[in-house]
């Protein structure tokens, strides 16, 4: 039988918060075990949870239905965790890319520093038909999810599990699942929406809990597992799930495998001291959780300074103490960094040290810890100290806890699993420190990191190379007139900051836009330089014609100013901004015509595929190429999903993936409108429009004056398309001029 585990069960993007853990917070990927055979279907975030188990795994076969971010972002940690195993990755060619290709893409050094041929492990397996693995038989069907999906279909004696992640309902779909399907005794489905989201956007490829269940019953499948969630909490996910099973007892709704309570506390923690500013706030909650997870009676944390110890902190449960330095100096000395104290052995030798009784203890100097309890009546026994390293190997500080309890109050031992468990929060509260002492550094590193990978994108083709330095320069500008005149879009800092982040970062998706397609500067791109040698071809031939007197030298004049005439119009309407009607009817009368090959047969003078090219109306790209440059915003959004954003910064997503977004719904990929777009959103899109309607640097127009584009402006915030107030105050504030 198979045994499925969840260790990503998320779509779209990863979720870390603490509200999102019982479920699971991590991308698509599952794995099934059948006999002797593993599966892993997709390989999202959550590989990450996947990865301890997988040590036990000698031979992968990874199923990968479809090569968007949330189903093979974790792809890269895979192959190195696979690395001196045998890993197969099975999928199908969808958009003339295959799962090889895509992964390649993926693993380029513009996002990762090891290609995915380096893994010569790694074995790639396009699918084609049926696979067959051993005993095990897998079959896939196509989904209509945009730009293709495969759902499998997994056949292992009686059991059949059927994954259909990424389902959409248009068109007859569900018809061909349930034939698909049939028979099957494991349904895994895609949960991403609610009913309601369902019926608003069904062309977005998804699907909800409900159909699930629904197809689930009428399969007579005696399992359903709805996976692939929205962004929806532990507790929504709960009651919903309770709701769904009253009417469909099949249905659970899948939890990723590796949550272990401890595990669940320490990611609480982990974000609680991430939201944390005030640092004496954050050293207590360091120490209360670290006592709360590892049941200890009394916890002190000392940080590094100047060669010593200092105490910051003091808590203790029996004394119903809780001393911070900034309420008072706490009255206690340093301590020594090179003494026998056992918190200073800790620091000096960056070890954990786990002391069963200290007054037995003969290593360390616990002759403090003994007066101390002599003066106030208590009894320490169990010790448990671990220092706080940075990520540079330098020691911040030390937690020192006491006295671990039973649930009945006895004093024990600190156990393995505690020290497992502190070491865990001991980086997760040193980074806490580090952040909070240096959060301006941190932030300056991000901008700075966002800049560069912006201006790596621009700089891929040189007819896009200043577009972003461009827009940000105007928002920098606008932003400060806004400050001056007291404007309405006069932002703080950190907003400001943002906004700009959002610019720098609104083209990222460009970096996997085939530059052929990027850098295509006329109508024919590299079509041009095979038209151009048969033209050069028909000079030949005419000259050859005359030679061997099948011409006059007079016929061959003629057809050789014909040939010109042809050639020169051809590059005309090659690099012409704007098709004419007159134009194109030259075109198709240009395809009529044909020449005579050296063997008497005649030929089109343009190809089909040349008369396509060059009827494009406006620019350079044709509808299949506009329509994969304008996938960069889905690319944007998607890559831009999978960061966790820090707060100040969580906007970025929202504003700089919509930025061909138009008030009336008119705009691409997702049609939104004014109620869905905030005024930062519609900023980036009055920049991104003026920038490129006076660029100097495109291909396939001249730039306009500025009166020329502000009456363009003007005209689409008419037509309902930009915010026109906007529009007016970015023509006031004359951000484009070098000031």
């Amino acid at each position: 039988m198979e045994n499925i585990v969840f260790y990503g069960t998320r779509g779209s993007g990863s979720l870390t918060s603490g509200k999102y853990m019982e479920f699971g917070g991590g991308t698509s990927c599952l794995t099934m075990r059948f006999g002797n055979t593993v599966v892993m279907v997709d390989c999202g975030s959550g590989i990450n949870n996947a990865l301890e188990d997988l040590k036990e795994v000698d031979e992968l076969h990874l199923f990968v239905s479809h090569c968007h971010i949330d189903h093979i972002g974790g792809i890269a940690s895979l192959f190195s965790a696979f690395e001196n195993k045998k890993l197969h990755v099975w999928g199908k060619t969808f958009g003339a890319i295959s799962i090889r290709d895509s992964i390649n893409r993926l693993m380029s050094q513009s996002l990762w520093p090891v290609s995915a041929d380096t893994y010569k492990n790694v074995e790639f397996h396009e699918i084609e038909s049926d696979v067959h693995i051993r005993d095990l038989t897998v079959k896939n069907m196509d989904s209509n999810h945009p730009g293709g999906c495969s759902l499998f279909r997994f056949e292992y004696g009686a059991t059949v599990v059927v994954t259909a992640f990424d389902f959409c309902h248009l068109d007859g779909y569900d018809e061909k699942l349930c034939e698909f399907a049939e028979g099957c005794t494991t349904l895994i489905y895609d949960g991403t929406m609610t009913e309601e989201e369902l019926k608003a956007k069904p062309e977005w490829g998804h699907s909800t809990p409900e159909e699930g269940a629904r197809i689930g019953q009428k399969l007579g499948c005696t399992a359903v597992y709805i996976t692939h969630f929205g962004v929806f909490d532990d507790d929504t996910l709960s009651k919903w799930e309770v709701s769904l099973r009253q009417d469909y007892p099949a249905v659970t709704f899948a939890r990723c495998g590796h949550r272990k309570f401890d595990l669940q506390k320490m990611v609480d923690i982990g974000a609680l001291l991430n939201v944390e500013k005030d640092n004496d706030v954050l050293l207590s909650k360091i120490v209360e959780a670290s006592m709360d997870i590892t049941s200890a009676d009394g916890g002190t944390l000392y940080l590094l300074e100047n060669g010593k110890l200092e105490f910051k902190v003091m808590i203790n449960k029996t004394m119903n103490t809780k001393l911070v330095r900034k309420d008072s100096s706490l009255g206690l000395p340093s301590v020594n960094i090179n003494g026998k104290n056992v918190c200073a052995a800790a620091a000096r030798e960056k070890k954990l040290i786990n002391v069963s009784n200290c007054y037995t203890e003969t290593a360390y100097d616990f002759s403090g810890t003994i007066s101390f309890d002599r003066l106030n009546g208590y009894h320490t026994q169990s010790v448990l100290v671990i220092p706080l390293i940075d990520e540079y190997d330098d020691v911040v500080g030390v937690l020192q806890l006491i006295n671990a309890t039973s649930r009945t109050g006895t004093i024990i031992d600190f156990r393995k699993k505690d020290e497992e468990v502190l070491m865990a929060i001991a980086n997760q509260a040193s980074m806490a420190i580090i952040n909070s002492a240096y959060s301006q550094q941190i932030t300056d590193l991000l901008y700075g990191f966002v800049k560069v990978m912006s201006l790596g994108i621009d700089e891929r083709t040189p007819y896009n190379a200043n577009h972003t330095r461009n827009m940000v320069r105007f928002a920098n500008l606008f932003f400060d007139y806004e400050e001056k005149t007291h404007g309405k879009y006069a932002v703080d800092a950190k907003k400001k900051r943002e906004i700009l982040m959002s610019i720098w970062l609104h083209d990222i998706g460009k970096i996997l836009t085939p530059i052929d397609i990027m850098n295509k500067d006329s109508r024919l791109g590299n079509q041009y330089q095979t038209l151009i040698h048969r033209f050069e071809r028909r000079e030949l031939l005419l000259q050859l014609a005359e030679a061997k007197g099948e011409i006059s030298c007079e016929e061959r004049k003629v057809l050789e100013e014909e040939r010109v005439a042809q050639l020169e119009l051809i590059d005309q309407i090659n690099h012409c901004p704007y098709l004419t009607d007159e134009l194109k009817t030259l075109v198709d009368n240009l395809a009529k015509k044909t020449y005579k090959e050296a063997d008497g047969s005649e030929h089109p003078v343009i190809t089909s595929e040349e008369r396509y090219q060059l009827s494009i109306v406006k620019g350079t790209l044709n509808n299949e190429e506009r329509s994969i440059m304008q996938g960069h915003v889905t690319m944007t959004q998607k890559l831009l999903s999978q960061l966790n954003f820090p707060k100040h910064y969580d906007q970025i997503p929202l504003y700089a993936g919509n930025h061909h977004e138009f008030l009336n719904g008119t705009g691409y990929p997702n049609h939104l409108t004014e109620k869905d777009l905030p005024w930062p959103c519609r900023l980036i899109t009055v920049c991104d429009i003026f920038e490129a309607l006076i660029a100097k640097d495109r291909p396939y127009k001249k730039p306009l004056p500025i009166d020329r584009s502000f009456s363009i402006l003007h005209q689409m915030a008419a037509d309902g398309q930009l915010d026109a107030d906007i529009v007016d105050e970015f023509e006031r504030s004359k951000a484009w001029e070098n000031r």
